[in-house]
């Protein structure tokens, strides 16, 4: 309830999708009603396709399959198929829904990562007394204090004589590691021994615990081989298809003799199966997922084209 409370494109694409179903049970009996419904479930559906691609024509002076499925929609709405534009726009939802999903899988995934390293760490002043400071505030040269049962805050080197901590998140090893004095802590993970005290040795951008951040944030905004072959071609194959449709209704109007009602319901049909819907609905949303899901089971996958390789 708190998702679809939320994200408005959830409740969006489910709303085109029960105006979809509703429309089909009134197709037989009402068809007028029928019809009003698959109209209700494109504008539904349709309206966040349709102002992105606007925005980004606007602002970016950039054509993209946004505008050509919104197009191919209306296109098959024109010629008496509202249901099939309806299906087209539900697909295209459907496909952005995934995605946000997926890009708030990832963004929980970084959260939870986040999450293993302590925000406040115990600093030992001068005098021996120790002072609760954020972790964000640590420097290179301070000594901390690390309880039993709290996690390291910071990478640094241990000044006690032994230590045992538990690696599993950055190693996979559920068996706790032994350190003796000068040995290397990592940042997160947990103290299963005695109290330690250790050193700060790196700033918070050079620690282990940053850098896999970093290596999942990286992953996250690498495109796979497809979604980085729509998007190099979408705006010249946007271009030729919206060149192509009125020059073939022109064409065999003239050529063909064809009525213009005819040449005109042909060309819409071209529009239709030229908008790659399922090629779109295909490639990001999986790839995201894929890579959020492999951070939280605590495998780093660099990238949509490394989830291209694995498939191959």
């Amino acid at each position: 309830m708190k998702c679809l409370k939320y994200n408005k494109r959830i409740i969006e694409t489910v709303l085109c999708l029960g105006f979809i179903l509703l429309g089909l049970v009134f197709l037989e009996s009402q068809p007028i009603w029928g019809q009003a419904s698959f109209i209700l479930a494109f504008l539904i559906g349709g309206y966040e396709p349709a102002l992105e691609g606007w925005k980004e024509l606007v602002e970016e002076h950039h054509l993209n399959v946004d505008v050509l499925m919104v197009l191919a929609a209306l296109g098959a709405g024109i010629i008496g198929y509202w249901l099939e534009g309806a299906l087209l726009i539900f697909i295209f939802a459907l496909s952005g829904t995934l995605e946000e999903l997926a890009m708030k899988k990832s963004q929980d995934a970084i959260t939870a990562l986040m999450a293993l390293r302590p925000d406040k760490a115990w600093r030992i002043l001068s005098d021996g007394q120790l002072e609760e400071v954020e972790t964000g505030e640590l420097m290179i040269g301070d000594r901390l204090r690390v309880k039993k049962g709290q996690a390291v805050p910071i990478d640094g080197k241990l000044i006690s004589d032994w230590a045992s901590l538990d690696e599993a998140m950055v190693t996979g090893e559920p068996i706790p590691a032994d350190k003796a004095a000068g040995d290397l802590v990592l940042g997160g993970t947990l103290n299963v021994g005695a109290e330690l005290d250790m050193v700060v040795t790196v700033a918070q951008e050079d620690t282990l615990f940053a850098k896999i951040v970093a290596l999942v944030k990286q992953a996250q905004g690498q495109k796979s081989r497809v979604s980085s072959l729509i998007e190099n071609l979408e705006d010249g194959y946007v271009k030729a298809v919206l060149f192509l449709v009125p020059t073939f209704i022109v064409a065999v109007h003239f050529l063909l003799g064809w009525s213009w009602l005819d040449s005109f319901y042909r060309g819409m049909i071209l529009l239709t199966v030229a908008s790659p819907c399922a090629l779109v609905a295909s490639s990001t949303p999986a790839v995201l997922a894929a890579i959020s899901r492999a951070a939280r089971m605590g495998v780093m996958v660099k990238g949509g084209q490394i989830m291209d390789q694995i498939g191959d």
